[in-house]
Parts: C-alpha cells; sequence; structure tokens
C-alpha cells in the first residue's frame, strides 16, 4: 500500500487540525480549584459571653448578670439587684458562685467591672451628667 504524496499531506493537515481542536479544547477547559489550606474561608465561631447590666436611677442601681449567645440574643442569668437596697455586690458573688461554669478569673473580672460602676454611681450621686 502505497501512498500518495497527497493522501500523506491530507492526513498530515488532518492530524494537525485534530491537534489545535485538542489545545483549544484544553485551554478552554478551566481546571479545577482546589482550595488551599490557607485560601478556605475560616468560620470565626463566637462563644457566648457574659455581661453586666446596670440601671442607673437617682437614688438605686441595678445590677444584673445576662449570658450574650451571637446570633440568638441575650439570656439573663440574674435578676436586677439593687444597690444601696440590699448588697446587691454580694448578690452578684452569691449568683456567679452558683454557677460552676464560671471560671474563677472571670468571675473576678465581673465583681471589679461591678465595683467600678458601684463607686461611679457613687460618685456622681446617681446624676448622670456629674
Amino acid at each position: 500500500m502505497c501512498e500518495s504524496r497527497e493522501e500523506a499531506n491530507g492526513e498530515k493537515k488532518w492530524i494537525q487540525k485534530m491537534e489545535r481542536v485538542e489545545d483549544a479544547i484544553v485551554e478552554e477547559t478551566p481546571l479545577p480549584i482546589v482550595p488551599d489550606q490557607e485560601d478556605e474561608v475560616k468560620k470565626v465561631v463566637q462563644k457566648p459571653r457574659l455581661v453586666l447590666k446596670f440601671i442607673w436611677m437617682e437614688k438605686n442601681i441595678g445590677l444584673g448578670l445576662d449570658q450574650v449567645i451571637p446570633g440568638h440574643g441575650s439570656v439573663p442569668l440574674s435578676p436586677y439587684f439593687f444597690w444601696p437596697r440590699k448588697d446587691a455586690w454580694e448578690e452578684l458573688k452569691t449568683t456567679l458562685e452558683s454557677k460552676p461554669w464560671i471560671s474563677q478569673k472571670k468571675m473576678i473580672i465581673l465583681l471589679n467591672q461591678a465595683t467600678d460602676i458601684i463607686n461611679l454611681w457613687q460618685q456622681s450621686g446617681g446624676n448622670l451628667t456629674s
């Protein structure tokens, strides 16, 4: 079987066309994107936090404890304790101690914050503008 020169050239051109088509297909087909660990979006999970709430009045100050759950709102963990009617600081301390999941460190921080606010209220005489 002897091929003519025309047939050989025709086959060669056909092969070259097929190679260009394959090249075009490879160029148009995007490679799958495999995210690196660095590129992945990391969701920051916020932990629930404890928040002191205050009701600032002329003759009393109320202290309450809430747990704020991100995305869900806040949950009261105590009623408001009013100073000087009662020892609000001591009542807050008792409430914190009754919650075993609250660390000693966090309890001290919250009680120190409550002390600072009560002192500020006393110095101002209940007046917010002082």
